[in-house]
């Protein structure tokens, strides 16, 4: 049986609790002091405070971080940023220390405490509130010169907060001999704060995402949630019994939780379903903070700090029908200061080589000149490189689909059969297949649509050459973009290279073509063309080549009259031609030979790329 390929691509997206978390991956600190907090002012400027007064900085989304000297030995467990540059740290015996200048120096502010500080948030570069130990409360409204105490009706314990706006903001702690998990609320800048009552034991994380929807975290793995402001609480199950420190939501379904013991927990549901993602054994980390949708850092002991950051993934891989290469095309993500996408493909050993790069300003597609379509499948995947030479993670990869042909019994069927389409993310599954075909490349229709379980299909009755490629529709189209405020696309389906059936039964009479063989194929400046058992053309021989592109284009003819052209010979194997690339573009383009007085009137056809 003859065996010919094609290439196609599919993609549907579907939702599954089988989440595709983003990895995190060690920053070097230079330190060995427990880090309380972590917070950023931008995607490249943040600060880490901990135990002894420690205090780290960095300028480069913590590729490197700098030890700065904060004029306190007192351990710090709280830190915010109050604008890009300014920092406000808190910590025990009431101490505040603010920094103007991303935390190179450091004045020491009067609390009017000596109670324990553990978090600070602000609402704006002027508002905010610091919280600790005995129900202590400080506001300050001019950006941390300042602070004011605020009070609560009893002496909540308050490890963590939660700033909305200049009015309103959640605490959460504990109370009482026997710890009972307590949140206190304002929703008029301090000035009364409410103590809620959602039970559970000690409560050490909070994070809301509006004045209505939020969480804390706590004690033998309590996560609670909240959709009305905190007046009621609902336990969400906990894959751990791990104490949980903190909790970061990044929009109102996907968020992080961070514990002892290297526990980290991810859902995309808000919270329905947690995933347990055990990246550090016996480190306990103690808070997260993400600066956006895509970058976010965790802090714990021994100076640990772990990065991640969420990536730009491919949104569709298709074949470029002018010249016949695989194309990878993505959407890009603007201000996270990305310089350029690197793209890899698959090699041996389950290994990915880098195969070039697109310079972010770019249209955000790329073309794999390397790639054979039409006679293997490929894995790809991106990153993006921001302008201190940060890589994020590699995407999940994107595999093509590799269609064979063959010929059935009786020989009027064709057999197409093809490997699904692959994302490493889970996300995307194809719901149908349409499969087109034509007799000529440039009429090609749809011929079935088949379910997306579907990787086989049998054409019967075919009694003449046919062309066959796959289209699969993406619900979403793909728009890639440059700087230049170009977008191109959009690319809602994704095409197959061409294929064609061209086979020859004696106990069939097909109208189909015969074949013609080229080499060298593909062809850089000249190619031979050979024709089998091709008859002598006699002086009256209407034979004609033709060159035509993929859209079926007749970009350049010869007449095989005798003696018409010197690159055309008779050798011992028939009619040999020499082809010169000339104007010709890169691309895949169809050689024909017609002849009605020669060989029966048959047709010959063979395919060519050019490089």
């Amino acid at each position: 049986m003859k065996q010919k390929s094609l290439f196609t691509t599919t993609l549907f997206l579907i939702t599954s609790i089988v989440f595709a978390q983003p990895n995190w991956t060690n920053q070097n600190t230079g330190i060995a002091t427990t880090l309380h907090s972590i917070h950023f002012g931008d995607i490249y400027h943040g600060c880490a405070v901990g135990s002894d007064g420690k205090i780290i900085t960095t300028n480069n989304s913590g590729k490197t971080w700098t030890a700065q000297i904060s004029g306190v030995t007192d351990p710090l467990r709280g830190v915010c940023y109050t604008n890009s540059s300014n920092i406000i740290a808190v910590g025990e015996n009431g101490k505040i220390i603010s920094s103007s200048n991303n935390g190179v120096d450091w004045i020491q502010k009067n609390s009017g405490s000596v109670e324990d500080l553990q978090g600070v948030a602000f609402a704006n570069d002027t508002i905010g509130w610091a919280i600790g130990l005995n129900g202590t409360i400080k506001y300050t409204s001019d950006g941390g010169n300042t602070w004011l105490s605020q009070t609560v009706s009893n002496p909540v314990n308050l490890f963590s907060i939660s700033v909305i706006n200049e009015n309103t903001a959640f605490a959460v702690g504990y109370m009482g001999m026997v710890p009972s998990g307590k949140v206190v609320k304002t929703v008029d800048g301090g000035n009364t704060w409410t103590i809620l009552n959602p039970g559970g034991m000690t409560l050490y994380g909070t994070h809301f995402i509006n004045d209505q929807k939020g969480w804390a975290v706590g004690n033998t793995g309590t996560i609670i949630h909240t959709e009305n402001g905190g007046d009621t609480w609902t336990s969400q199950t906990s894959p751990t019994t791990e104490t949980l420190k903190d909790v970061h939501f990044i929009n109102d379904s996907t968020g992080w939780i961070v514990g002892t013991n290297g526990t980290y927990l991810y859902t995309e549901n808000s919270g329905l379903d947690w995933e347990s993602v055990n990246t550090l054994h016996n480190i306990n980390m103690n808070k997260i903070f993400f600066i956006n949708e895509y970058r976010g850092w965790t802090c714990g002991n021994v100076g640990r700090v772990q990065y991640t950051r969420k990536s730009e993934e491919i949104c569709l891989v298709t074949v470029d029908s002018l010249i016949g290469r695989n194309k990878v095309i993505w959407e890009r993500i603007l201000g996270q200061g990305t310089s350029y996408y690197n793209v890899y493909k698959y090699s041996i050993g389950n290994n990915y080589d880098s195969i070039g790069y697109v310079p972010f300003d770019n249209m955000s597609e790329f073309i794999d000149q390397s790639s054979t379509p039409a006679t293997n499948s490929n894995r790809y995947k991106i990153s993006a490189v921001d302008s201190m030479g940060n890589e994020s993670d590699l995407s999940p990869y994107h595999e093509t689909m590799n269609l064979q042909i063959g010929q059935g019994i009786p020989a009027t069927t064709v057999l197409l059969s093809w490997s699904e389409y692959k994302d490493e993310s889970g996300r995307f599954i194809p719901s149908a297949y349409s499969i087109f075909r034509g007799n000529t490349p440039e009429n090609l229709g749809i011929h079935v649509n088949l379910p997306g379980i579907n990787i086989s299909y049998n054409d019967l009755n075919v009694t003449e050459n046919m062309f066959y490629y796959i289209s699969v529709v993406k619900s979403t189209p793909c728009y890639p973009t440059s700087s230049a405020k170009e977008v191109g696309g959009p690319y809602g389906s994704s095409f197959s290279n061409m294929e064609e059936n061209t086979y020859i039964d004696d106990f069939v009479d097909f109208a189909i073509y015969q074949k013609i063989n080229c080499y060298p194929n593909p062809m850089i400046t000249f190619t031979q063309i050979s024709i089998p058992n091709w008859e002598p053309c006699n002086k009256n021989s209407d034979a004609m080549v033709y060159v035509k592109d993929i859209s079926g284009k007749t970009v350049q003819s010869y007449s095989l009259s005798q003696n018409s052209n010197s690159q055309f010979m008779m050798g011992l194997n028939g009619l040999q031609i020499t082809l010169q690339r000339n104007n010709l573009k890169s691309g895949i383009y169809f050689i024909e030979l017609t002849s009605s007085t020669n060989n029966d009137g048959k047709t010959y056809r063979g395919k060519l790329v050019v490089e």
